[in-house]
């Protein structure tokens, strides 16, 4: 049996799942009982930091094995990530950041001029 972590070592494992399409890089982070306001993301040189408190309410308790705990997690990413346009929601205890790309320029058609040389 797994011993309980301990209270004030750092932060927990945060479980994760990234994923990316054409459009947007997708971030899913495991937060059990922690409060959508209570999350913090940020981006600082190419990498999203989600860090995150999960509160335990304060009481006299018989029994108590869930403290406080603080999530911390750092993911990099890839430059083309728009994080000014970067939407974030929550629900079961998933918080899941979608983060656009910039689209990548379409090529630009040169046309190039052929000349025949004659012959001599």
């Amino acid at each position: 049996m797994n011993e309980p972590r301990q209270r004030g070592v750092g932060p927990a494992p945060m479980p994760i799942n990234v994923y990316e399409d054409g459009e947007a890089l997708t971030v899913e982070a495991c937060l059990p009982g922690v409060a959508p306001d209570e999350v913090e993301l940020s981006c600082l040189d190419g990498v999203l930091t989600i860090r995150a408190h999960g509160r335990v309410a304060s009481r006299e308790y018989l029994h108590q094995e869930m403290h406080d705990i603080e999530y911390l997690r750092r993911i990099s990413v890839s430059a083309d990530c728009r994080f000014d346009r970067a939407e974030a929601s929550a629900e079961h205890g998933i918080v899941t950041v979608r983060v656009p790309k910039t689209r990548p320029k379409a090529p630009e058609k040169i046309r190039i001029q052929i000349t025949r040389k004659k012959p001599d």
